[in-house]
């Protein structure tokens, strides 16, 4: 890798994964300037976030947003996600790249069953302060992604591309109207193991995909 490269993985995944990953990405086992690979996104998103920011002061919005990030981003890390990025209340978090496994799909449910304990125990600490419940919705696909540093030279960004990461964002979404926490697809329940207690929904269609999709969620 090229020395601005070296201090730009240095800066960003050094922070955000394990340190073998961090090696491997170092020593130039990995491509970053693009390839076709499966993958699995996780999508959480706050439920009921604007109205929490009319409510609140900004400075207690910034700290409550920094305490829920930074408790997921434990979650996931232990499960050797990857937090791609911050946006707004959202996080979009991939499983398998860059660095490829088989089971990045049973990882990122494992990771968001983990999301999940992480919240209630945040949620209790905010009780005890007098603060209202944060909750989210988390939404999970695995299929092909184009992974790859994009942004500019001046300041590049590692991404994934394609349908699965707008499905993952679909099935987060579609937790509200199904009163669910957490939405995966089949895709991703083709690769998971039995120990993990999965409950099939209605097929769901979603905006943009021509064919309804079968979803599932934990329990």
């Amino acid at each position: 890798l090229e020395q601005r490269e070296k201090r730009y993985v240095k800066d960003l995944f050094g922070k955000y994964v394990t340190p073998e990953i961090r090696d491997q990405i170092l020593a130039g086992k990995i491509p970053l300037n693009g390839e076709r690979t499966e993958a699995t996104v996780l999508i959480a998103d706050l439920s009921d976030f604007t109205p929490y920011v009319e409510e609140n002061s900004p400075e207690e919005v910034v700290k409550s947003l920094r305490k829920y990030f930074t408790a997921m981003q434990k979650s996931i890390r232990k499960h050797q996600g990857l937090v791609l990025q911050y946006v707004g209340d959202e996080i979009v978090v991939a499983f398998g790249a860059p660095v490829a496994c088989t089971d990045h799909a049973s990882r990122a449910l494992q990771a968001a069953m983990e999301m999940q304990k992480s919240l209630q125990d945040l949620n209790k600490a905010r009780a005890s302060e007098g603060k209202q419940p944060l909750r989210h919705r988390i939404g999970i696909h695995t299929g092909e992604v184009l992974a790859g540093n994009t942004g500019s030279e001046e300041q590049p960004s590692y991404s994934l591309i394609g349908d699965t990461v707008n499905i993952a964002s679909r099935l987060q979404e579609f937790n509200k109207q199904r009163g669910t926490e957490v939405i995966f697809s089949s895709a991703t329940r083709e690769n998971i193991p039995d120990y993990i207690g999965v409950r099939q929904l209605e097929s769901a269609t979603l905006k943009g995909v021509t064919r309804p999709v079968e979803i599932f969620t934990l329990g």
